[in-house]
């Protein structure tokens, strides 16, 4: 099976169990640990280890500092102040299983109270007295333990599904946008290896840099994303000695330098919408000026400060753009 289908199907199954209240939590506490391990969230993995298996303690005493940020995160903290002290935070460390007896035994201890109430009234109606003092509190210290382990239980589960429903709007989302993406992906790619298939051989290269390790390989990665685009742009408006105007009735050459404003220029030439040409243009300049900082660093020997992660955001950068300019080309 697919893991993004069983990943869904697994927090459909456990939202349902939780809003039926088909099953004890304890149980759904392991098909809650499941998840986490299939998504691989490893602090979700360690929260539902605590919640199965009790909250460990430091040397010291008091909770472990990471698990008592897991039990924050599982709605099991509260702050109580003492006379004549400061607020602090506690947390209640039972475990579901050890919540769910403790609230069992208050209901069936409750029930045989009730059912020996009623036994003795119908057994001597006229002589049958409320009970006496004693047996109250007793019955009020039940009341007060089966509202308070199921309040308990009541934050806990609402952790619970909460993280659920979290996962499963992530896993829908995802599957969205990779649609939206792969739909988009066959029309760009199909464009590139009509019009421009040396792009293509480039964006290999490009993706096998993304995968190294080495912040040099990232660098790289842009600085052929910077020849792609150059690339795009003496197909869509090649060098020539034309002259435009820019601010400030400065002229400026649509040479093969200024290949950032050759596809300007063929942008306005061939737009759809002025609101195309804005956002189009906006996405290029943003794109060109970082490409170009990088380009030149590396032509001084020198690369620049660039993460993996803004490495593959300027690459989709730079895909989608050309799918942008490609929507816009047609050749005669």
């Amino acid at each position: 099976m697919d893991k993004n289908k069983e990943i869904i199907e697994l927090t459909e199954t456990i939202l349902k169990n939780i809003e039926r209240q088909e099953f004890p939590l304890s149980n759904i506490v392991f098909r809650c640990a499941r998840l986490a391990r299939i998504t691989n969230n490893q602090a979700a993995i360690d929260w539902f280890k605590y919640e199965q298996s009790g909250y460990p303690e430091s040397p010291g005493g008091g909770i472990e500092a990471r698990a008592f940020e897991l039990a924050r995160f599982g709605n099991r903290t509260f702050v109580k102040k003492e006379k004549g002290e400061q607020s602090k935070e506690y947390m209640f460390p039972q475990t579901v299983a050890e919540i769910e007896s403790e609230l069992d035994a208050a209901k069936e201890q409750m029930k045989v109270a009730h059912d020996h109430d009623i036994a003795i009234s119908s057994a001597n109606p006229e002589q049958f007295v409320m009970p006496h003092y004693g047996n109250t509190l007793e019955r009020n210290k039940l009341k007060e333990t089966i509202v308070e382990k199921s309040k308990k239980l009541n934050q806990i589960k609402s952790a619970y599904y909460n993280y659920v429903l979290g996962v499963y709007y992530e896993m829908k989302f995802k599957g969205i946008t990779e649609d939206i993406f792969q739909k988009r992906k066959l029309i760009v790619d199909k464009a590139l290896s009509q019009h421009l298939p040396g792009a293509m051989e480039k964006f290999v290269v490009v993706y096998e840099n993304l995968k190294s390790d080495k912040p040099e390989d990232w660098s790289n990665a842009l600085t052929s994303c910077r020849r792609i685009i150059k690339d795009i742009a003496d197909l869509l408006f090649p060098p020539s000695t034309d002259e435009i105007e820019i601010e400030g009735g400065e002229k400026l050459k649509l040479d093969d330098e200024h290949y950032i404003a050759r596809i300007k220029e063929f942008v306005k030439k061939n737009k759809s919408s002025k609101t195309f040409e804005g956002l189009l243009g906006s996405q290029l300049e943003f794109t060109a000026d970082r490409l170009d900082a990088i380009y030149k660093g590396t032509n001084k020997g020198t690369h620049a400060n660039v993460t993996q992660e803004e490495a593959e955001r300027y690459v989709m950068y730079t895909y989608m753009l050309l799918g942008d300019l490609l929507s816009l080309y047609k050749p005669s």
